[in-house]
């Protein structure tokens, strides 16, 4: 590392040493201007090519593009858990919803609900377990609310009875 630190620094003294004869050497006028332009130029070359090299393909921009890799990989770890968190309180708040419901047609359950993905990918509640007692009216009207209000199906809709 430090050959290469040695090597950008000869290459930009070497420029501006070069761009300092040039410059001495030229004749007033335009022709002055011009060599100063192009010295500009070259000195900026000089400067900034072996730092356009290390971060293309050297040992420093390998090392940046694994840190970036590394990055980019907790940043989907911290992503998926996040999603993970909110699809759990998603899940607890639809069950309270339906304990709530039913509650309102004298029926006392607990609920587990599980969300999964319908096909565009958005979450939705994909599967409920219901325990409780209830009469068969009451079980109706809960697979009602269930496919109607949460869109899950009968098939996906399970229940245990909890003799009182």
């Amino acid at each position: 590392m430090m050959e290469a630190v040695r090597q950008w620094l000869l290459s930009v003294t070497a420029a501006a040493l070069v761009l300092a004869l040039v410059e001495a050497l030229a004749p007033e006028g335009g022709a002055k201007r011009v060599c100063r332009l192009a010295g500009g130029l070259a000195l900026v070359l000089a400067a900034a090519g072996p730092v356009a090299g290390l971060l293309d393909g050297g040992a420093a921009g390998q090392a940046v593009q694994s840190w970036r890799e590394e990055a980019g990989r907790y940043e989907r770890e911290l992503e998926e858990g996040r999603d993970l968190f909110y699809l759990t309180i998603i899940e607890e708040e639809t069950a309270a919803y339906i304990v709530d419901k039913t509650k309102e047609f004298g029926l006392d359950c607990e609920a587990e609900v599980t969300y999964g993905y319908d096909e565009d990918g958005v979450p939705c509640p994909w599967e409920v377990t219901a325990r409780g007692a209830w009469t068969q009216e009451q079980r109706e009207r809960l697979e009602r609310l269930l496919e109607e209000e949460l869109g899950v199906p009968a098939q996906r809709q399970h229940y245990e009875e909890i003799l009182p």
